[in-house]
């Protein structure tokens, strides 16, 4: 890929996931509003804003990804520990939101507010893998001739990233 595609492609990941982090909730909760239903915002809403938070967190890396290869310059120094606590507070933070859901559930909360709350919680989780884990958003050939040639999904730039040494990107 040239260098003009490839900072075209790291724009537009940074500006989609950047809206998305404040559009998806934002969406989420006009329609709940809108629906004239009775809402449970304390089990909706968690979700709706920790999947807000990891876009945030993926519009951010897409955006230090872009200034690190339009200057040559590897990644900040301080990228590796500020995404080694996003990885360990998200996972806490999913961990704790899975384990309120069972409560929330054993506690006879409503059927359609627990899959409301527990489908956002599935995004959140898949928002987390893609990141941290493996590339999940299949989007261009590129990806698909990678995914037929090895027949596996490819490890997660963010992560590949975090594995790599200091001063390199």
């Amino acid at each position: 890929m040239r260098n003009s595609a490839l900072h075209s492609r790291l724009r537009y990941l940074r500006n989609a996931e950047a809206i998305l982090a404040l559009a998806l909730p934002g969406a989420l909760a006009w329609h709940w509003w809108r629906s004239g239903a009775a809402v449970d915002w304390a089990l909706r809403l968690p979700p709706a804003v920790l999947v807000g938070l990891m876009l945030l967190q993926g519009a951010y890396y897409w955006h230090l990804k872009l200034v690190s290869m339009q200057s040559h310059e590897p990644l900040p120094a301080y990228f590796r520990p500020l995404y080694f606590s996003f990885r360990t507070a998200g996972l806490i933070a999913l961990i704790g939101m899975t384990i309120w859901l069972a409560v929330m559930a054993l506690r006879g909360a409503s059927g359609v507010e627990l899959a409301w709350a527990a489908a956002i919680l599935a995004f959140a989780i898949l928002e987390f893998a893609n990141y941290f884990g493996l590339q999940l958003m299949h989007d261009t050939g590129a990806d698909f001739d990678y995914l037929r040639r090895h027949r596996r999904l490819r490890r997660a730039a963010l992560a590949t990233d975090l594995g790599r040494r200091q001063g390199r990107t």
